[in-house]
C-alpha cells in the first residue's frame, strides 16, 4: 500500500509540473536580449537600469499630467482560453499617488482591432519593493491576438519625490482547466491502484 501511495504522490507532482504553463512573453524581465527588448512604451514610461543590473519598465508618475505606459504586441491568443498576467516584482515609491492599472486587451488577426480589455487597478496602499500583483482573462471570441499592458495617468501626487512605479519582472501565463488536472490525477490514482 506504502508502495501505491508513493506512486500516486509522485506521478501528481509530475503530472502538475507538466501542466504548468509555459510563459508567453518575450523579455519577461525587460533586459534579455537587451533593456525593452520585445517591448513598446508610450507616454512618460520607457525601459532602464536605474538599480544596477536590474532591467526595469518605468513609469514616470511624479508630475502631474504624466501618464504612460508598456505593452507587448505580437502574442497570439485564442477565444475562450483563461489567461494569467503578473507582475512578480515591483517597486511603488513611497509618494505614489497616481491610477497604475494593468491588464490584458485582447485583438482580431490584424493585432489592431481591439475586441475588448480586462484591465484592473494596482493597489497602492502598500509601497516599497518586492510587491506582485496579478489578474486572470479569459479571451472573448475572435481573440487572435492578447496584448498585455501595464499603464498610468491621473497623477495626484506633488510631493515632489519618490512618486514612481518601476517593473522588475513580468509573466504571462495560460491557466489550465481545473477538469484537466482533476481527470489526470483521477487516472493516475486508477493506474497506482492497479499496480498495487
Amino acid at each position: 500500500m506504502k508502495h501505491a501511495l508513493l506512486i500516486v504522490s509522485m506521478a501528481s507532482m509530475g503530472f502538475a509540473g507538466s501542466v504548468s504553463a509555459d510563459e508567453l512573453l518575450r523579455n519577461p524581465g525587460f533586459g534579455d536580449p537587451s533593456i525593452g527588448a520585445e517591448w513598446g512604451s508610450f507616454g512618460a514610461a520607457g525601459f532602464h537600469d536605474f538599480f544596477g543590473g536590474n532591467a526595469h519598465a518605468s513609469l514616470f508618475s511624479d508630475n502631474p499630467g504624466n501618464f504612460g505606459g508598456v505593452f507587448q504586441t505580437g502574442i497570439t491568443g485564442d477565444a475562450g482560453v483563461t489567461y494569467s498576467f503578473e507582475l512578480l516584482d515591483v517597486r511603488l515609491e513611497e509618494n505614489i499617488d497616481t491610477d497604475l492599472r494593468f491588464g490584458l486587451e485582447f485583438f482580431e488577426g490584424d493585432d489592431a482591432t481591439r475586441i475588448s480589455d480586462i484591465i484592473v487597478p494596482v493597489d497602492l496602499s502598500v509601497t516599497g519593493d518586492g510587491l506582485s500583483f496579478d489578474m486572470t482573462a479569459t479571451a472573448p471570441a475572435g481573440t487572435v491576438f492578447i496584448r498585455p499592458i501595464i499603464q498610468f495617468d491621473n497623477v495626484r501626487s506633488t510631493a515632489g519625490g519618490q512618486e514612481n512605479a518601476f517593473v522588475f519582472e513580468a509573466s504571462l501565463t495560460v491557466v489550465p482547466a481545473p477538469s484537466t488536472l482533476g481527470l489526470g490525477l483521477a487516472g493516475l490514482s486508477l493506474l497506482a491502484r492497479r499496480r498495487a
